[in-house]
């Protein structure tokens, strides 16, 4: 992903993905009391680009890694939303999250990293998110049992090959989460074996 044309090229078909996978994502969540969300790692931003296209009461803003954060923009001019939309470059891993948002999404982000850097992140989101304000962890999850839905283990199986990550249980996120700070975890799920898990932070 530190190739500017792969970067791309892999990030846009990630998009056809996402316009998909949204649309489970914008029937499990309701955002109509919020106002600012940060897309943590977004990519190219088409979670975002679609929540805020069905939600005139939002903006958002993409936190990626150059070069990758360059991709983003693509989103923002399909849904002509330069007027709500933009990008933040930055690394989630080197100093704090921007603040000022009270809608955390880190949408099929968490499965590509390893279990201290998925708590880095989600402590990370505790720190600057807004009292009040919700996480959304959109993602394909195992169960609390560990034992299922298969199609997800075996999604998980191909990450843990191409990537240091893999599809975390609710039970290993709830507590993360609750260990971060965060209340109210609740989990929910969408389309295609992929599933949320929310939690608040107290005002």
């Amino acid at each position: 992903m530190g190739q500017k044309d792969f970067a791309r090229s892999f990030t846009e078909g990630m998009n056809s993905r996402g316009e998909y996978l949204v649309n489970g994502l914008l029937d499990a969540v309701d955002l109509k009391t919020y106002s600012r969300i940060l897309d943590i790692g977004g990519g190219s931003g088409i979670y975002s680009a679609v929540l805020l296209n069905s939600n005139f009461n939002l903006t958002a803003a993409v936190y990626e890694k150059p070069p990758v954060d360059k991709v983003a923009q693509y989103s923002i001019n399909k849904f002509r939303l330069d007027k709500r939309m933009d990008v933040i470059p930055g690394d989630m891993f080197k100093g704090s999250l921007p603040g000022g948002y009270d809608v955390h999404l880190i949408s099929n982000v968490l499965h590509d990293w390893d279990f201290g850097k998925i708590k880095h992140i989600l402590e990370s989101s505790f720190n600057v998110l807004d009292p009040g304000g919700i996480v959304i962890i959109h993602d394909a999850h195992i169960n609390e049992s560990k034992n299922g839905p298969v199609s997800v283990a075996e999604y998980s199986v191909i990450l843990m090959f191409l990537s240091e990550g893999k599809c975390y249980s609710t039970a290993e996120l709830k507590s993360l989460l609750e260990e971060a700070g965060f209340v109210s975890i609740k989990y929910k799920t969408t389309i295609l074996n992929r599933s949320i898990i929310t939690g608040i932070k107290l005002e």
